[in-house]
């Protein structure tokens, strides 16, 4: 039983690096701020899901899996209310270019 936690948290880990490391290139990449910001936010949140349900596979007790699981839901209500106000004041500033007609 042991070894199938190992594959499978190793798995998710794997999948959340690759998945954190494809949202930084995105973010590098790309010159519009919206797509900046939903790059930043979606594929990040899941990547760190991924990662702590990795981690918390490995945890040998349920009093450090709680705190990861409560850091993740932290995340999860944070973050989406960060990236809306971020865009907000973007959209406030009128920082953004007009689309071509």
């Amino acid at each position: 039983m042991n070894a199938v936690l190992d594959v499978v948290s190793a798995a998710m880990l794997l999948a959340g690096s690759v998945l954190a490391l494809v949202a930084a290139v995105g973010v590098v990449r790309n010159d519009d701020t919206f797509v900046r910001i939903h790059i930043a936010t979606k594929p990040a949140t899941l990547s760190l899901a991924l990662m702590v349900g990795g981690a918390v596979l490995q945890m040998p007790g349920w009093e450090t899996g709680a705190k990861l699981v409560v850091a993740l839901v932290l995340q999860f209500v944070t973050t989406p209310v960060a990236s809306h106000l971020l865009g907000r004041a973007v959209h406030r500033d009128e920082a953004v270019p007009e689309a071509p007609h």
